[in-house]
């Protein structure tokens, strides 16, 4: 009954699953492919850097976010969603969903701040020691 619906086909021919012969004659087939493509040559011009221009951008590396549970009051929490809402309806145009302003891009932002700050961490013992170091 199975040999009806099959046919004369293996099982592992439907799996997408090569054989090592099979992967050779690809190998082999890929390589005439390749070899009577037109060959371009990047660009070998460098680009020097003059005194007036900026330092090249490296890229930038995307990490993944990771999910943090914390607690702020109501009026914190209020105050972020507000101002993520202000900050995108600033947009005149649609903005992509990836470039959207939300609440936790603006907790983002807070550390990277208080990361780029010049507070000594070896002397706050506290958030009150952290708040007259950021002179708040």
């Amino acid at each position: 009954m199975t040999q009806k619906k099959m046919g004369s086909m293996k099982l592992s021919e439907f799996s997408g699953i090569k054989n090592q012969r099979e992967k050779d004659e690809i190998s082999i087939g890929s390589e005439d492919v390749v070899s009577n493509l037109p060959l371009e040559t990047p660009s070998t011009q460098e680009t020097v850097p003059t005194p007036d221009s900026s330092p090249p951008h490296t890229p930038f590396v995307k990490e993944k976010p990771v999910t943090i549970n914390i607690k702020i009051t109501r009026a914190q929490h209020e105050w972020l969603t507000d101002t993520a809402r202000i900050v995108r309806e600033n947009n005149d145009s649609p903005v992509p969903p990836m470039q959207r302003v939300y609440p936790q891009h603006l907790i983002g932002v807070a550390v990277e701040l208080l990361q780029a700050s010049c507070v000594d961490w070896s002397k706050i013992k506290n958030v009150e020691d952290l708040k007259h170091q950021l002179n708040l």
